[in-house]
């Protein structure tokens, strides 16, 4: 004999409104920061949204805690040791009736007597649901109070430690921990600058932490008293040796900087290979928009990277397979010597020019900039292209479906659509695939992404793909694929999959 015990999933959501049915509440707002004086008393209104059924709300306090690697996270509150909790008043049960929005009333009372710096409650809203069935979702809102208590106060940030390490590849990848010594919260960034033994600038490149790079995040805030381990790896650190490394450090409108030397170890290590260095873009595309009969002058700027002298040598190209009508190859000269010899550590520049005939067409045009890089042998070592685009008059930008495809290999489904740039822009296609089922559901939104990042000239084709799940091929599935330049939404087209036998 079995016995039905019911699950609860715990999910919190600081952020984000989101319901599982409407059985749930919501809270409104998610977070209130203020800035106060000592003596001050704060109220604050939180709205609950009632779901369709009368619902008993706790209230619970949770502290705001941050780890090494700056992600955060609540913990429950011991009144022990946290000892703001006696500042912060609340209910601690709220019934919320059915179709009835209903307040609460949240009260912070700031002693006289309180340190000026910044607090962070956490008022957890968790509904009291009855289940019968298997599965049971309790939603929790996790409500953020700031307070900031302003005075008279020093900000601090302290670097405890710094040191290379290689990262998952061996690269040379610089590691430190930021100790905010201040008594208030501090939004954080860093801007490293890796020198030479004589002082000259290598490259600039930013540190940052796990919860930044997943949340694409430029700043950081963290946490008084605490430590956030930040790091970043140099692009183009080129061998084994001694260097100086900059930190600018911007927190609460000032920055600070920090210098050390530091040493790389040949043992361990990964570098940059010549190829890679021997000749950097400070851009790779240029797009004018110009009339007949104008002239247009533009520098195509790169560095030598490397610590050994580069040949470049100039050229142009058009785009594979386009119409001879888009080119703007022989409208492109250059009003620099077509080879040059690039000294290691320099920089060094193109100068360009287009000359668009009296009698240009209205549209789009297009070309490629190319340059060969050598090493003292001749030998080839890279090959860089910029591409190049000049618009006279309007351009149109359109796209035709020219088919689809959707197969199984090895349990997951592939949807691929190839699409042809049928207007007299470049496009930089991507889609997005709406699969619906036969009671007009649907079942799931996809990603589709070119099979090349290349520009989609006008009149050229490219594929598309993405991920879509194994479909049943007894059932008829009908699909919305809407195609994007960019982010600008530009067609719609619907189809089918396959009809049911």
């Amino acid at each position: 004999m079995s016995t039905t015990k019911n699950v609860f999933l715990i999910i919190i959501f600081s952020v984000l409104f989101f319901l599982i049915s409407f059985s749930q509440i919501s809270v409104t707002p998610l977070s209130v920061e203020k800035y106060v004086r000592p003596g001050e008393t704060i109220t604050e209104t939180f709205y609950i949204l009632p779901g369709n059924t009368t619902q008993q709300v706790s209230i619970a306090l949770f502290q705001l805690v941050q780890d090494f690697s700056g992600n955060f996270n609540y913990e429950e509150v011991d009144p022990d040791s946290f000892l703001y909790s006696s500042w912060i008043q609340y209910d601690n049960l709220v019934t919320v009736p059915a179709g009835t929005t209903t307040a609460t009333e949240v009260k912070i009372n700031i002693p006289m007597n309180a340190p000026f710096g910044t607090y962070n409650f956490i008022l957890m809203f968790t509904p009291r649901v009855e289940t019968s069935g298997q599965l049971g979702i309790i939603i929790r809102y996790a409500i953020r109070l700031t307070i900031h208590v302003e005075g008279i106060t020093i900000t601090q940030i302290r670097i405890d430690d710094l040191e290379v390490v290689p990262n998952e590849e061996r690269r040379p990848t610089v590691v430190t921990s930021i100790l905010n010594d201040s008594s208030f919260d501090l939004i954080v960034s860093i801007e490293a600058v890796l020198r030479d033994q004589k002082g000259k600038i290598i490259e600039r490149f930013p540190l940052k932490i796990q919860y930044m790079e997943r949340n694409n995040l430029s700043a950081q805030r963290i946490l008084k008293g605490n430590k956030v381990m930040f790091y970043g790896t140099p692009k183009y650190l080129l061998s084994p040796g001694d260097y100086k490394l900059n930190l600018f450090v911007n927190y609460s409108d000032r920055q600070k900087v920090f210098t050390f030397n530091i040493t790389v170890p040949a043992e361990g290590f990964s570098f940059a290979p010549l190829e890679e260095l021997a000749l950097v873009l400070d851009q790779n595309e240029f797009s004018f928009t110009l009339y007949p009969g104008a002239v247009k002058s533009f520098v195509v700027g790169f560095q030598n990277l490397s610590n050994k002298n580069v040949t470049v040598k100039i050229g142009a190209k058009d785009f594979p397979g386009l119409d001879k009508k888009y080119s703007l190859i022989s409208w492109l000269t250059s009003r620099s010597t077509e080879t040059m010899v690039v000294y290691p550590q320099r920089p060094a520049r193109a100068i360009m020019s287009i000359s668009v005939p009296k009698d240009a067409q209205e549209g789009g045009y297009y070309g490629k900039i190319v340059l060969n890089v050598y090493d003292e042998l001749e030998n080839l070592l890279t090959q860089k292209e910029v591409n190049i685009e000049l618009i006279i008059g309007k351009v149109e930008y359109d796209v035709e479906l020219v088919s689809t495809n959707y197969e199984v290999v090895e349990g997951i489904g592939i949807f691929s659509a190839v699409v042809k740039n049928i207007g007299s822009g470049y496009l930089i296609p991507k889609g997005s695939l709406s699969i619906i089922n036969s009671k007009g559901v649907s079942i799931g939104v996809y990603d589709l992404v070119p099979s090349s990042e290349e520009w989609v000239v006008p009149e050229k084709e490219v594929l598309l793909l993405g991920e879509v799940p194994d479909l049943d091929i007894s059932q008829d599935y009908s699909y919305i694929l809407t195609i994007y330049n960019k982010e600008n939404k530009l067609k719609t087209f619907e189809g089918t999959f396959f009809n049911s036998k």
